[in-house]
């Protein structure tokens, strides 16, 4: 491997089915990755994975000018599932949204729903972007997924349609109130175990959001600490006292 260990070489996420003995055409896209911004050469390795096959270690086989394919090689580990967790959140500004997906795609979360609310910032997202970033991080932390990205919705629909999960919330009202601290709130043995956690907007959530929030028998509001947090900010936090707890 010229070098190389196996742990590494750089990664790859494959959609297409991964087989030992079978060879790949990369997208025009990750050819260009593979050869331009890696700048690997024919015969070079690299490690592949999905969700549903593992992780594979491939060697790139240059077909032409431009164009290479992928050859798999044995496999390196096998498909894991991950714990599930999703975090909704309303959408931020820009930069501040991206290392978001960024840090929760490395802290392992599985799903990632944006959510409109009435202080929310800028409603559009941009889908093929902040997929892109989560991508990147999965290859870059060494999972073997790549978090499910879905479409903003309106945060009563979103609570509608997930009302069958345990769902936690950052509640601002709740800031400095020790016995609401997302923590304790985990580590009770009385509490059943979230798979949801919601961020709100910077400026929080209203009032009215926050009643019918609180009125929803699935739902709990809990605090992270004395301090107000930015919503990505937040979003790290109480994904990392989650994993501490859970995983």
């Amino acid at each position: 491997m010229k070098g190389m260990t196996s742990r590494s070489l750089q990664r790859l996420y494959l959609a297409m089915p991964l087989s030992k003995g079978d060879r790949l055409d990369p997208s025009s896209d990750q050819q260009h990755y593979l050869m331009t911004v890696l700048r690997l050469k024919d015969g070079d390795h690299i490690k592949v994975f999905n969700e549903r096959d593992g992780e594979y270690l491939a060697q790139l086989v240059v077909t032409g000018r431009k164009k290479t394919a992928l050859e798999i090689l044995d496999q390196q580990r096998t498909p894991q599932r991950s714990p599930d967790l999703t975090l909704a959140f309303a959408p931020i500004r820009r930069h501040r949204m991206e290392t978001m997906i960024e840090k929760a795609t490395e802290l392992g979360v599985t799903r990632l729903c944006p959510v409109t609310t009435a202080f929310t910032q800028n409603a559009q997202v941009n889908h093929h972007r902040l997929y892109a970033i989560a991508t990147e991080a999965a290859e870059q932390s060494g999972r073997l997924s790549v978090p499910v990205l879905e479409q903003p919705k309106p945060l009563k629909a979103f609570c509608s349609e997930h009302s069958e999960q345990e769902m936690i919330f950052c509640d601002e009202a709740e800031a400095g109130q020790q016995n609401h601290h997302l923590l304790a709130y985990l580590q009770a043995s009385d509490q059943p175990r979230p798979t949801i956690i919601l961020i709100g907007p910077e400026g929080g959530f209203s009032d009215d959001e926050r009643r019918f929030l609180l009125d929803q028998c699935h739902i709990n509001g809990v605090s992270l600490g004395q301090n107000i947090l930015r919503t990505d900010t937040a979003a790290v936090l109480a994904i990392g006292l989650w994993q501490a707890i859970f995983e």
